[in-house]
C-alpha cells in the first residue's frame, strides 16, 4: 500500500506529507504489489501519493479527463474531501504544470459534488493555498488559479461574505496595490483577463444578496481604465463585467436615512455612467489604431455594440446552446446568465455535454427545455421537475395577481 494513507473515520486521508521528498522526481513511491485497486479511477488516486512529479501529472490528466468524460456523482460522493487534499497538495508543491492540472481537477470535483455542503468544504479548504500562490511571484500559475477561486467561490461560498473575499483576492490582480513601500507587479495582458473573467463571473451571483452600491464605487473607475487598456482582450473583458455592473444596477444611487454623502455619490455615479457610456460609443466602433488582430476587432465592436444596445435601448440579451442530438436547448436571456455559461463552458472543456447531460447542477445554474424530461436520470429529472413545478405555480399566482389588481381598478371606477 502507498505510503501516505492514513485511516480515518471510515475513509482514506492523506497523512503530512514529507517536504523534503514529496517533489523528489528521483525515487518513487513504495507500493505493495499485491496490493489490488477495486476500479482504475482508485489506482490514478493512488498516484497522486506518487513521489515523482511526472506520475502524479499523469494522474491528474487521466482524472481530468475521467470527469469530464463520466459521471463521477458515485465515485466522489462519500470521498471528496480525501480526493481535495490530494489536489490541494498538488496545488502547493507542484511546479507549474502539476499546479495548472491540480486547479482545474478540484474545480471538476466541486461541480461534480454539486454545489451545497461538499464545495463549501472544498473551498475553505483549498482558498488558502489558492490565495497564497497569487500572492507570489510566478505569474505562468496565475490564471488557473483565479479560475479555480472564481468556480469554487461561485459553488461553495454560502454568503456575500465569503464571496467578496474571494473578488477582493482576484482583484488584486486585476488592479495591484500601490504605493510608496508597495513594489507594483505589472500583469501580462492573459493573466488580466483571466483574473477579469473569473472575478465577474463571481460577481454574477451577488444579485441573490443586498449590496451597498457604496462599495462598488472604487471597481467601476478601475474598470472605466481597463477600457483604455491597449490589449484589446482586456478591455473586452472589462467591458462584459460594466454590462454586468449596468445589469445589476450598480451605476444606481439609493438614498438611505441620514445619508449626508447621497448627493455626493449620485452625481459621481452619474458622470461614471455618462463616462463609461461614452467609452462603450467608442469602442462599438473602434478603427484599427489599436490592437493588431483584425479578429479582435471585430468581436471587440460586436461585444461593446451589444453592451451599448442593452444600455441605451434596454435591448434583450438572447442565445441558444444546443445541447443533444435530441434537439436540447440551453437557454440564457441576461448578461449573467451569459457570464456563467461562458465561463463553465471554458472550464469544463469537453465535459459541458456531460454534465449537462449528467449533473443535475447544471439545471440549477441554467433553463434547459422541458422535451426531454424523459431522457435525463433519475437523480436530474427530481430537480428539474421541482424547478418546473415551482415555475408553474409562479405562475398561476401572477395571474392571480393580475385578476385582483383588475378587479380592484373596476370597483374603483364604479366608486369614483
Amino acid at each position: 500500500m502507498a505510503k501516505g494513507y492514513k485511516k480515518k473515520k471510515g475513509c482514506w486521508c492523506p497523512s503530512d506529507f514529507d517536504d523534503s521528498t514529496a517533489m523528489s522526481d528521483s525515487t518513487s513511491v513504495d507500493i505493495n504489489e499485491d496490493f489490488i485497486f477495486d476500479t482504475p479511477l482508485d489506482e490514478l488516486i493512488d498516484n497522486l501519493y506518487a513521489k515523482r512529479s511526472v506520475r502524479r501529472e499523469n494522474a491528474l490528466v487521466e482524472l481530468i479527463d475521467s470527469f469530464e468524460s463520466d459521471d463521477l456523482f458515485s465515485f466522489v460522493e462519500n470521498q471528496y474531501i480525501t480526493i481535495s487534499y490530494l489536489f490541494i497538495n498538488s496545488i502547493k508543491k507542484g511546479m507549474t504544470k502539476e499546479t495548472n492540472l491540480a486547479c482545474r481537477a478540484i474545480g471538476l470535483l466541486s461541480f461534480t459534488v454539486g454545489g451545497g455542503t461538499g464545495s463549501h468544504e472544498i473551498m475553505n479548504e483549498a482558498l488558502p493555498q489558492l490565495c497564497k500562490i497569487l500572492s507570489g511571484s510566478d505569474q505562468s500559475k496565475i490564471p488557473a488559479v483565479v479560475k479555480c477561486i472564481g468556480l469554487l467561490a461561485f459553488l461553495g461560498a454560502d454568503d456575500l461574505d465569503e464571496t467578496e473575499l474571494a473578488l477582493e483576492a482576484i482583484w488584486k490582480i486585476i488592479q495591484p496595490k500601490t504605493g510608496n513601500n508597495v513594489t507594483t507587479v505589472k500583469y501580462e495582458p492573459p493573466v488580466v483577463v483571466a483574473a477579469i473573467t473569473a472575478w465577474t463571473f463571481l460577481l454574477t451571483t451577488i444579485s441573490t444578496w443586498r449590496i451597498n452600491q457604496e462599495n462598488w464605487t472604487k471597481y467601476i473607475s478601475d474598470l472605466s481604465n481597463l477600457l483604455e487598456a491597449d490589449d484589446r482582450t482586456v478591455r473586452m473583458a472589462a467591458g462584459e463585467a460594466i454590462a454586468l455592473f449596468f445589469e445589476l444596477k450598480l451605476f444606481d444611487v439609493k438614498p438611505a436615512e441620514e445619508d449626508t454623502k447621497y448627493f455626493q455619490r449620485l452625481t459621481y455615479m452619474n458622470n461614471m455612467k455618462a463616462k463609461v457610456t461614452a467609452q462603450i460609443d467608442a469602442l462599438s466602433c473602434e478603427a484599427s489604431h489599436k490592437g493588431a488582430n483584425k479578429k479582435n476587432r471585430s468581436a471587440q465592436r460586436e461585444l461593446f455594440g451589444n453592451i451599448w444596445d442593452y444600455v441605451m435601448n434596454g435591448g434583450d440579451i438572447e442565445e441558444t446552446v444546443k445541447m443533444s442530438s435530441r434537439g436540447t436547448i440551453l437557454c440564457v436571456s441576461s448578461w449573467a446568465e451569459l457570464i456563467q455559461l461562458n465561463f463553465i463552458k471554458h472550464f469544463l472543456r469537453k465535459g459541458f455535454h456531460q454534465h449537462a447531460q449528467y449533473n443535475p447542477l447544471m439545471r440549477e445554474i441554467f433553463t434547459f427545455d422541458e422535451d426531454e424530461i424523459e431522457y435525463l436520470p433519475n437523480r436530474v429529472k427530481k430537480i428539474h421537475r421541482s424547478k418546473s413545478k415551482r415555475r408553474h405555480y409562479m405562475q398561476i399566482k401572477k395571474e392571480r395577481d393580475i385578476a385582483e389588481a383588475r378587479k380592484q381598478s373596476f370597483f374603483n371606477e364604479l366608486i369614483y
